[in-house]
C-alpha cells in the first residue's frame, strides 16, 4: 500500500509541476523568452489568496480566483517592464531577457519579503480543502483530487487556446515572426500581453495549489521555477503538452525517490534526468511539432 500512496503524492505534486510548466512553456515556446521571474507569479498568486482569505474572509474558491487575476496581471507587469523594451529596441531578446527577469525577480520577491516580514504563513485551515475524498487502503486527499482536476483542465484549455482559436494562432504567429504578424493586422502587443497573462493566471493556479495545506513564504517559487524549467526541457519546448507530461513525470519521480532512496537525491534525481535527456534527445522526450509556428 505504500508504493500506492506514494504514487497518489506523485501524481498530484506531479499535477501542479505540470500546471507551472505549462504556463513556462507558454512564453518561452511561442517568444521564445527565458523568464527567470516566472516562479515569482506563482508566489503572488498564492500570497494574494492567502490575504484575501486571511483579511476579507473570503472563501478558498473566490480568493483562488484573485491569485490567478494576480498571477496575470504581475506576468503582464513584468512583460511591458522588463520584456517591452527590449522588444522595442531589437535587443538580444534570449540573453537581455534572462538578465532583465532576474532584475524583476529579485525586486518582486523583495516586495513579499517587506510584505511578509519574511515569516512563512498558510491559507486559513477553516477557509481551505482539507480532509480525506477517498478513506479506503489508499487515503486520498482532497486537496489531490483538486490539483489533479486543475491541470487536467487548465493544460486542455491553455491547450486549446494556443492550437484551435484565432487568438492562439495570431499568438503563435507573432512569435514566429513579430512583423509580418503585423503586415496581416494582428497587434503584436495585444497578443504578447495575451500570452503573458495567460501564462501567469496558470502559473499562479499552481502557486495557489501548492500552498495548499502548508506554509510557504517569499521564496515559495524559486523552487517550482527549477522544476518548471527541468520539466520544459525534458518535456519538450514546442509543445505544452509534453512538458505538462514531463512535469507529472518529474513529481512522481521526486516522490519515489524521497520513499525509497533519500529525500536529498531528489533534485540530483531531477537533473540528472535533464542531462540525459539533452544527450539523448535534445529537443526533449515528447515533441510533437513547432509551437511557434502557426
Amino acid at each position: 500500500m505504500l508504493f500506492l500512496e506514494q504514487l497518489v503524492n506523485g501524481i498530484s505534486i506531479g499535477a501542479i509541476y505540470a500546471l507551472f510548466a505549462a504556463g513556462f512553456g507558454i512564453v518561452f515556446s511561442t517568444m521564445r523568452i527565458l523568464n527567470l521571474a516566472q516562479g515569482v507569479y506563482a508566489t503572488y498568486g498564492a500570497m494574494c489568496a492567502y490575504f484575501v482569505m486571511n483579511s476579507l474572509h473570503w472563501s478558498f474558491w473566490l480568493a483562488g480566483v484573485i491569485g490567478i487575476v494576480a498571477g496575470a496581471a504581475v506576468a503582464v507587469l513584468v512583460d511591458q517592464v522588463a520584456f517591452e523594451p527590449l522588444r522595442r529596441r531589437s535587443v538580444n531578446q534570449l540573453l537581455g531577457a534572462v538578465i532583465a527577469s532576474i532584475g524583476m525577480w529579485i525586486a518582486l520577491e523583495d516586495v513579499l519579503s517587506i510584505a511578509t516580514s519574511s515569516t512563512p504563513i498558510g491559507f486559513p485551515t477553516s477557509r481551505q480543502p482539507s480532509g480525506l475524498l477517498l478513506s479506503g487502503r489508499v487515503p486520498i486527499l482532497k486537496s489531490q483530487v483538486i490539483a489533479v482536476i486543475c491541470a487536467i483542465v487548465g493544460v486542455s484549455v491553455v491547450y486549446l487556446v494556443l492550437n484551435h482559436t484565432n487568438i492562439g494562432s495570431a499568438i503563435r504567429a507573432v512569435g514566429f515572426e513579430r512583423r509580418t504578424a503585423q503586415i496581416v493586422g494582428i497587434n503584436p502587443r495585444t497578443m504578447i500581453i495575451t500570452a503573458a497573462a495567460l501564462s501567469g493566471a496558470i502559473t499562479g493556479l499552481a502557486g495557489i495549489l501548492l500552498a495548499t495545506g502548508s506554509t510557504f513564504d517569499y521564496t515559495m517559487g524559486d523552487g517550482l521555477l527549477l522544476q518548471g524549467f527541468a520539466a520544459v526541457v525534458i518535456g519538450g519546448m514546442d509543445d505544452i503538452r509534453g512538458s505538462a507530461l514531463a512535469g507529472l513525470l518529474i513529481g512522481i519521480v521526486q516522490v519515489m525517490s524521497a520513499s525509497y532512496i533519500s529525500s536529498s537525491f531528489q533534485d540530483v534525481i531531477t537533473f540528472g534526468l535533464v542531462i540525459i535527456v539533452l544527450l539523448w534527445r535534445p529537443m526533449g522526450l515528447f515533441r510533437t511539432g513547432n509551437l511557434q509556428r502557426a
